[in-house]
């Protein structure tokens, strides 16, 4: 038996999966191969300028901002003046894509069965997925053949820089690299994605009040991707009480922790899911007001707590666990805790069980307990205690579209804004999909929780798409004197529009250079 690598050469990996690609504005670009020998050539010629994870580490380092140095640290807001120039390209490739380009494929394939199926059969076939909900570019157009996927396309660039004409200077680069706008390109661009951080321009109002940078938010008004997995090997040891970090081969392929065996080639690749989800913030924040009316300790009369508790987070970072009234600014950003079902597990009048970050990082709710002794010093639970699961992927998100209109949007959308959900990991079916099929819809997980109910579904994931679907629900302990949680019903979830994506594979430096694109 071949023993995998625990260590990770950064100079070889690319810089979006780790330790991220530095960023205010970022585009996709979406492609099809036109011409497989033109295209290696040229994928050769440009591997050199391809952004790697040392790059990105030396710029982090530079401007004091690594992400993974202090865990949970609030993000720099740098007006587009005062920013590090820094502009980065990577590349990833759909099955339809390494199927044209790795010789002998056969028998050098990739080991990810949803990698090959794509996320329109993964999802729609098998998951939550409704074909009229998708945008048109994520789908077949119409009169396509069921088993022909031609349509799918063959790979993705990332583009980001600090401002947006340094953007284009880079998306310009590649285009001549690919000889784009030519007599003989070699791909052509199917559709283009735009994100960009809030106020990347540095224009837009501050949020409550004026204290608080949109920097780092959500459309919704959350700060993301709080907690990541701490890699062994690259990132620092977990602070006390934070999560054990995980084995570089959970996020990257061919290394100590890939559960599955890919060829050599492969080794220090990530699988790559793009999802585009549209947030309809007037409709979330109607709901939430609406149905904090009928619940007496969440009445406050803007639905803020609702909306913190449907999370798990308040929307400045700190956690529901430690901080159930908003008012301990010490555990803002906080990661160290853990939801331990000892003492939660008839009812929990903190973190609600369905809570978005709860689904997405069970964390103690997977600890295996025989009784409900929360006695430290038991080993057994010492020992449950260092169970970790291999469930874990690294977000790698940008918002899109403009600022919410208050005085044109008071109550229903006009214009489109979203995320475009983008995470790493070593397996799709152990990573993004395990958690979105296995986790968020099911209304039973977290398991082993008396709730005649269940706990119910991710309120911002699960999906109600038709009228024969279940209706999902969250069940959230009102007071602490509850016997019974409130069963708070989502209806159609008209805040959220899952309109669909891609499964792609990042390469390493040396793959590129050699089985990706040799002659």
């Amino acid at each position: 038996m071949v023993m995998k690598s625990s260590h990770v050469n950064i100079d070889n990996i690319q810089g979006s999966i780790w330790p991220r690609l530095p960023k205010y504005y970022e585009t996709f670009l979406f492609f099809k191969i036109k011409d497989t020998d033109a295209f290696k050539t040229h994928l050769r010629s440009f591997a050199d300028k391809i952004t790697t994870g040392a790059q990105c580490k030396e710029y982090f380092v530079d401007t004091d901002d690594l992400p993974q140095a202090t865990p949970g640290k609030p993000r720099k807001d740098t007006p587009p003046a005062q920013r590090k120039p820094f502009e980065a390209v990577n590349i990833s490739l759909s099955y339809k894509g390494i199927e044209k380009l790795v010789m002998q494929y056969k028998a050098n394939k990739l080991d990810d069965e949803l990698h090959i199926k794509g996320m329109y059969k993964d999802l729609v076939f098998e998951g939550p997925d409704q074909p009229e909900r998708l945008a048109p570019e994520y789908k077949p157009p119409p009169g396509y053949q069921a088993a022909n996927d031609d349509w799918r396309v063959d790979g993705l660039f990332i583009v980001t820089a600090q401002t947006d004409d340094k953007l284009q200077e880079k998306i310009k680069q590649v285009q001549t690299a690919f000889k784009i706008g030519t007599d003989s390109p070699s791909i052509e661009i199917a559709f283009t994605k735009k994100g960009n951080l809030r106020n990347a321009d540095g224009q837009a109002k501050k949020a409550e009040g004026g204290k608080v940078s949109l920097h780092g938010r959500e459309h919704f008004g959350f700060e993301d991707e709080i907690s990541q997995p701490q890699i062994r090997g690259l990132d620092p040891e977990p602070r006390q009480g934070e999560p054990s970090s995980v084995s570089p081969g959970w996020i990257f392929t061919g290394l100590e922790g890939d559960k599955a065996v890919q060829p050599e080639w492969a080794t220090e690749g990530s699988f790559l899911v793009f999802r585009e989800i549209e947030q309809k913030v007037p409709e979330f924040e109607k709901f939430v007001k609406e149905q904090s009316k009928s619940m007496s300790s969440f009445d406050d009369g803007t639905g803020e707590k609702l909306g913190a508790y449907l999370m798990g987070r308040w929307k400045n970072g700190s956690p529901i666990e430690l901080d159930p009234n908003n008012d301990k600014p010490e555990h803002v950003f906080a990661n160290n805790f853990d939801f331990d079902h000892s003492r939660s597990r008839v009812k929990n009048t903190k973190c609600p069980f369905a809570a978005h970050i709860r689904k997405m990082r069970p964390r103690a709710d997977l600890y295996i307990d025989r009784d409900d002794s929360d006695d430290s010093d038991d080993e057994e639970v010492i020992a449950n205690k260092q169970v970790i699961n291999s469930n874990v992927i690294i977000r790698r998100s940008i918002t899109f579209g403009p600022e919410v209109d208050e005085e044109k949007e008071k109550e229903e959308t006009k214009e489109r804004r979203g995320i475009y959900f983008l995470c790493y990991q070593s397996s799709i079916r152990n990573g993004f999909n395990f958690l979105v099929t296995r986790w968020a819809s099911n209304k039973v997980f977290p398991p082993n929780k008396d709730i005649d109910e269940g706990p119910g579904v991710d309120a911002f994931i699960s999906q109600r798409n038709r009228p024969d679907h279940p209706e999902g629900h969250v069940s959230i302990f009102n007071k602490s004197d509850d016997d019974h949680p409130h069963l708070l019903k989502l209806g159609y979830l008209p805040w959220i529009d899952q309109r669909g994506g891609e499964y792609f594979f990042t390469p390493s430096i040396k793959a590129l250079k050699t089985t990706l694109s040799e002659e």
